[in-house]
Order: C-alpha cells, then sequence, then structure tokens
C-alpha cells in the first residue's frame, strides 16, 4: 500500500524521492530484518502454526498504527513491525508447506506464490479506491488492518480445532521411524559454509527489484513524468500483479515438464526485454501492457529461487529463512540507490537498473547447474 500509494505517501510526508525510499523501504526493512530472522531460527523449534496466528495479529497492529501516524519516523516503524510480523507469519506458513512438499518444494512455493500475486492484485485497488474517495494511503492501511485482524482470528479457530488443548504437538510426539533432529545449531553452522544456498538466497533477494520497487517507480513515472492522477498510477500496479498470478499459474504448469532451472533461464531473458520495454513506452496504457508482460516474466523467479535454497538445507527451513536475512542489505540498498538515480537522473534510468534482477537470476541458474550434494548432519 505504501508501494502503490507512493505519489501519496510523498505528498503527505512531504518526502523527496530519496526520502521516501529511506522512510518507507531501506529503514523499515533493517529493523524487519532484525527482528525476523531471530525469530524464523527459532520457527524450527516453536509451533510453527502458532506463530502464523502471532504474526497476523501484530501485524494488523502494525496496520493500524500506520494508519494512524503521520509522521516519517512513524510511517518506518509501522512498516518496520509489519514488515516482521508479516515475514513471521508467512515464513512459518511456507515452512510448514514445505516441510510437507515431500520433494516438490518447487511447485509448491509456486502455488504459493500464485496466492500471494492475488493479494498484489487487491492490495493497488484498495489503495487507488481509498485515494479516489478522497483518503490517502492511511485509509487502505486502515482497511486491510481490519481484514487482517477478521483473518486472525479464523486462523487461530483453525489452529485451535486441529490441536485441541492437552494434546501434544507433532514436534513433542516423533515418529519412532523418524531419524533424530539436527540441532538448531548444527544446522546453523552448516548453513553458514554452503556457498550455493547463499548464491540461491541472494538470487532470492534480488527478486525484490521487480517487485515493490518496480511498482513504486512506475507510478511515481507515470504521475510526476506523465501527468496521471494519483489514483491511476496507484490502479495500474495492478497490471503488474495480473501478470505474476498469470505467470505463476504458467510455471505451475511448465515446471512439471521442464526442469527449475531451464524456467529460470527462459524467464530471465524475457524479464529483461520486458524492463528495456518499460523504460522506452511512455504512454499510461503501453506502461500497462509492459507492466503485464514484465509480472508473467519474473513470477517464477523468486519461489524457484527459495525452492532451490531449501534444498540445499532440508528439514530446516526456518534456518534458511534466518540466513536469508543478511541478504537485507540487498533489498536495504537498492531503494536507496534507485532513489539516488531517479533524484539525479530522473526516474527513466532508475527503471533501467532494474535489469540488474533478471541478470542475477539468468547467471545464478547457469551457474548452479548440478543437484545440491548434502553433508552429513555435523
Amino acid at each position: 500500500m505504501a508501494v502503490a500509494g507512493a505519489p501519496s505517501v510523498e505528498h503527505e510526508l512531504r518526502l523527496s524521492h530519496r526520502g521516501y525510499v529511506l522512510f518507507a523501504f531501506a529503514l523499515p526493512l533493517v529493523a524487519a530484518a532484525v527482528l525476523e530472522a531471530g525469530v524464523a531460527l527459532l520457527s524450527d523449534v516453536w509451533d510453527r502454526a502458532r506463530l502464523v496466528v502471532l504474526g497476523q495479529a501484530t501485524l494488523a497492529l502494525s496496520l493500524a498504527f500506520t494508519a494512524w501516524t503521520s509522521s516519517p519516523w512513524g510511517l518506518t516503524l509501522g512498516l518496520a513491525l509489519a514488515g516482521a510480523t508479516s515475514g513471521v507469519a508467512c515464513s512459518a506458513a511456507q515452512a510448514i508447506l514445505v516441510a510437507g512438499a515431500e520433494g516438490d518444494a518447487d511447485r509448491t512455493l509456486v502455488r504459493w506464490s500464485i496466492f500471494g500475486s492475488v493479494g498484489d492484485v487487491l492490495t493497488p485497488l484498495v489503495t487507488a479506491a481509498a485515494i479516489a474517495l478522497g483518503h490517502s494511503y492511511r485509509g487502505a492501511m486502515a482497511a486491510v488492518a481490519v481484514f487482517v485482524a477478521i483473518q486472525c482470528v479464523l486462523s487461530a479457530r483453525l489452529v485451535r480445532r486441529a490441536k485441541p488443548e492437552g494434546e501434544p504437538s507433532s514436534a513433542e510426539t516423533p515418529d519412532a521411524d523418524d531419524p533424530p533432529e539436527v540441532p538448531l545449531r548444527v544446522a546453523l553452522r552448516r548453513a553458514l559454509r554452503m556457498p550455493r544456498l547463499w548464491t540461491w538466497l541472494l538470487a532470492a533477494a534480488s527478486c525484490t527489484l521487480l517487485d515493490e520497487l518496480v511498482l513504486a517507480l512506475s507510478a511515481l513515472r507515470l504521475q510526476g513524468d506523465r501527468g496521471a492522477s494519483a489514483a491511476l498510477a496507484a490502479a495500474v500496479a495492478v497490471c503488474f500483479s495480473l501478470g505474476t498470478v498469470a505467470g505463476d499459474a504458467l510455471a505451475d504448469r511448465v515446471v512439471e515438464r521442464v526442469s527449475p532451472r531451464r524456467v529460470l533461464v527462459v524467464s530471465a531473458v524475457l524479464c529483461g526485454l520486458a524492463v528495456g520495454a518499460l523504460v522506452a513506452v511512455g504512454g499510461t496504457a503501453a506502461t500497462c501492457v509492459v507492466l503485464f508482460a514484465a509480472g508473467v516474466a519474473c513470477a517464477p523467479h523468486h519461489p524457484l529461487a527459495m525452492a532451490r535454497a531449501y534444498a540445499e538445507l532440508p528439514d530446516h527451513p526456518g534456518t534458511v529463512q534466518a540466513v536469508g536475512q543478511v541478504f537485507v542489505v540487498v533489498e536495504v540498498g537498492a531503494p536507496v540507490v534507485l532513489g539516488l538515480v531517479a533524484d539525479r537522473f530522473g526516474l527513466g534510468p532508475a527503471l533501467a537498473c532494474l535489469a540488474v534482477q533478471p541478470l542475477v537470476i539468468l547467471v545464478c541458474a547457469l551457474a548452479l547447474r548440478s543437484p545440491p550434494k548434502h553433508e552429513p548432519p555435523g
């Protein structure tokens, strides 16, 4: 919402492009990463279902605070808490899915991304509607806070129904045929000396460039350089989100017949072409078409890169997620650099810098051809 409503955020808080990426991206990401990394590590030993509920409850409160505050620092605090708690809830849910994927983590995470992409479609619509009705991004924040609170109540009921009071969890009653669990400290030590894991996590982190940043830059360019209204600029983000829905649905079918590495290579090439077209086009209609194409092309990048990362350290998805927080430097540095480029050279050159993302995916997919070689525990 702070992304789709970037012009609204900049106007209300009187921020420059550089100030916007600092308060809405960089600072919240640093704080969120520190909080999320610690909880992600513990998610390998804590009850993940209850972590999902706790994360949703705190997320609703964080969004409500962000809707209430009118200070850039308040925005940073609210977004930091929202990012951390959303990350905790999503990471715990993702770990549950990966643990039960039975060797099919690629399709599992692609399908996970489909639902996330549907949410990305709704977010700019809610933001655009709030702005068109005379409110700002705060109205959208408040509406989503209510929705998340309702979702939290439903999740809590499901968890309570699945695990009645007094019933031990699966972690407390392991199957006799299961191998003994690797201690958390051993799993973390293994992860720290696995270059393939780090490479795939870097690839996944690079996907932030063609996620929120491409939407923010496109919205700012349409309003500032092309004269579009703030509501229209926010609504255009729907085109990219619809493209990611289509791309994830296509990847879900293709990954059954083609290796994930080939999917990454082809989509990275197409994605690079789409970024070039996004820089070249000028009108609103053309931007919508190109954003849709970019969404289709980049959709499989993050889920397939994360699936490869999980495959490097099976049975410890929380540890993988915690190690991945190291790459918050990419998520923090990229907005700051792009904000500087936008202020100095314009939004067109800033958009051109997004081509780094498909390039990173392409290099990783070509370099890491062989399957992971798992070491014995310890």
